[in-house]
């Protein structure tokens, strides 16, 4: 009993941290191209003008991922 007990624990631990890094990385790559979004509406680079245009008319950066597959 003791044996399920721990295993249990450290699956439920590791699927935890797990998750928690896979949710900071999908964050980070989502901070990135918000910051490529507006560095393009300053600089002018029509190539992530022309990408980020969904994100522009929905404020969802969710879109331009989704875009880019």
């Amino acid at each position: 009993m003791k044996t399920l007990f721990y295993l249990l624990f450290i699956f439920g631990t590791t699927w935890f941290f797990t998750g928690v890094v896979l949710r900071a990385i999908d964050v980070s790559i989502q901070n990135q191209d918000r910051m490529l979004c507006f560095s393009a509406q300053k600089s002018g680079n029509k190539e992530y003008l022309e990408k980020c245009q969904c994100f522009y008319k929905t404020k969802e950066i969710i879109c331009l991922q989704e875009n880019s597959k």
